[in-house]
């Protein structure tokens, strides 16, 4: 597996920089099946969750079943209805009839059995109990059928194009499917939250405890112990194969390692720790430093305020090759005068941060006051109140 991580990282790292890869990857599954696949797995992507950057893709819009990664949007949903204050950690889960009859990975929930949504979840994250995840979905949305139609409707929101959810397990059902490249999407957005943080890195744990029912909770996950690792969820069927969601975070960069469809068990965290690899030792996230001399305030031509002060709309972040940060270029382009009225937020110029022959950003420029047009009635206003002064 070395040597494919050698292969992989030098044929990125001859496209000149990581940015050209996002257009590679939207060019869709014709120009990616035109490739050989360089690792055993349907499909992979490593993507930075922040910025949404794709480093390393394999087929990443191929529409596939991802088992119990589908468990992700569960755990988000759930995540926003405790921001949402409408769900917490003690609250109280009664098992139905539809949650009882799932098999698979289950922790033997009885009809009507009560549990909190401490032990539902964390039965949830770390054991993927399928029984679990239908008796949460069905508390929040009231039935399991509504809650996927939430589902689905998150899905869109976060631009999942090729996600379609059936069921909120992952169990193997018609239409029920996703992509690297949208799995990615929500895992990165269920990595905003903290609630199952403690859950996520939990190797083994028991529910029950200390009665006659007592359930273990085994993780799944086999790279628990790499280093930075965040999370998240493993998943397998006989349709979706072996899958795979890595995360893991350093230095103030957290990457997203999906794997889909590897041909085997010990493949899927193979791939993922290769490629989470290949991430850390590439790469890093970049901030651009803008020179304070060159933002300096701009006068207002017939302006009620002469000057006026300006800032870059935004502050942003991408990645870019480990050590390449000396090498970042800046463009200014700012207007030195320009003309009343003036609001806050209009655009005054631009900065252009470039890494050799790429774009970076082009960040706007923009006034941080106002300056009304001088009229005839304020100027003569302006002059009185002056008169007023001696």
């Amino acid at each position: 597996m070395r040597k494919k991580a050698a292969e992989i990282f030098s044929l990125i790292i001859s496209i000149s920089f990581l940015i050209s890869l996002s257009a590679v990857y939207a060019e869709g599954e014709e120009k990616e099946a035109e490739k050989e696949d360089l690792y055993p797995a349907k499909s992979a992507v490593l993507a930075e969750a922040a910025t949404g950057q794709i480093l390393f893709s394999q087929n990443p819009n191929r529409k596939l079943a991802i088992a119990s990664v589908t468990k992700i949007m569960t755990l988000l949903l759930a995540a926003e209805e405790m921001k949402a204050g409408r769900l917490s950690m003690e609250d109280t889960v009664t098992a139905s009839y539809n949650a009882f009859s799932m098999d698979g990975s289950v922790i033997w929930l009885n009809e009507g059995e009560k549990m909190s949504v401490y032990d539902i979840t964390r039965s949830i994250v770390i054991s993927s109990a399928n029984d679990a995840c239908v008796a949460l979905a069905e508390h929040i949305g009231g039935t399991e059928e509504h809650f996927v139609s939430l589902m689905n409707k998150k899905a869109g929101e976060l631009g999942m194009k090729n996600t379609h959810f059936v069921n909120c397990t992952g169990l193997d059902a018609d239409n029920h499917c996703s992509t690297a490249a949208d799995v990615a999407i929500m895992a990165a957005e269920l990595r905003k939250y903290d609630y199952f943080d403690e859950f996520l890195l939990t190797r083994l744990t028991y529910v029950r405890e200390g009665t006659d029912r007592e359930t273990q909770l085994l993780n799944t996950n086999r790279l628990l112990k790499y280093k930075g690792i965040t999370g998240l969820k493993t998943g397998t069927t006989d349709n979706a194969g072996y899958c795979f969601t890595a995360t893991a975070k350093r230095n103030g960069m957290e990457l997203v390692a999906v794997v889909l469809g590897a041909e085997t068990d010990d493949g899927r965290f193979d791939i993922a720790k290769e490629l989470l690899d290949y991430g850390f030792d590439g790469f890093e996230l970049f901030s651009p430093e803008f020179d304070a001399e060159q933002l300096t305030d701009i006068k207002v031509k017939s302006g009620v305020a002469k000057t006026v002060s300006i800032e870059p709309r935004r502050q942003l972040q991408c990645l870019i090759p480990k050590g390449k940060s000396g090498d970042v270029d800046y463009l200014y382009n700012i207007r030195q005068e320009v003309s009343a009225p003036l609001k806050k937020g209009d655009q005054v110029g631009k900065i252009v941060v470039l890494l050799g022959n790429e774009t970076l950003f082009v960040v706007p420029v923009t006034s941080k006051e106002d300056s009304e047009e001088l009229s005839f009635s304020k100027s003569f206003w302006f002059l009185f109140k002056g008169l007023l002064s001696f």
